[in-house]
């Protein structure tokens, strides 16, 4: 059982330390686990997404490093992508199929639906702070380590869908995060 009321002294102890930047959770996110930045337009879809306002999306980031992603899924992500790899075999793309524009769109989508690549969105709506984020390619362990890294601003500024309450679901999961990646020490 987590001992919540230790993690919450030791969040009150270093708050102060949990507030990032974009550029520096950016930077993080490049050296932790090699992302690589590519343009927003090459998601087609994302002109639609309802999480993200489109025109304040600051950067798209993307792992697509083998060693990497061998460490970031867990057991029943990677059972979950191999059931993809198999259905893309018996039912595979046809280049015929799909317009030429949206091809390489969905080689995109079959790599995140096989684990051959995570995709990253950040959005800002101040150029300062992270917003909003999404995490496409189905990583717990990614999307965990963007919630410790982003949350912390979140929550000095205000803007919080949730506030840094002990009783609270998901200040209790922003707290497990920052414990899990050593931010609390």
């Amino acid at each position: 059982m987590v001992d919540y009321k230790n993690l919450y002294k030791k969040y009150l102890n270093r708050t102060h330390k949990l507030t990032f930047t974009k550029d520096q959770v950016v930077e993080r996110v490049k050296r932790k686990y090699k992302a690589t930045e590519f343009q927003k337009e090459e998601l087609l879809d994302l002109v639609n997404d309802d999480q993200l306002d489109y025109n304040k999306i600051t950067l798209c980031l993307s792992i697509s490093n083998a060693n990497v992603l061998s460490k970031v899924f867990t057991e029943e992500e990677k059972a979950d992508q191999q059931e993809q790899v198999i259905d893309n075999i018996k039912f595979p793309l046809s280049s015929k199929k799909i317009k030429k524009d949206e091809y390489s769109y969905n080689q995109i989508l079959i790599a995140e639906q096989e684990g051959k690549r995570i995709n990253i969105i950040l959005e800002s709506k101040d150029n300062k702070y992270i917003s909003e984020f999404l995490v496409r390619g189905n990583s717990m362990l990614i999307n965990r380590y963007l919630n410790a890294m982003i949350v912390g601003s979140l929550l000095e500024q205000g803007t919080a869908e949730y506030e840094a309450d002990l009783n609270d679901d998901y200040f209790q999961f922003y707290l497990e995060n920052l414990d899990m990646f050593g931010l609390l020490k």
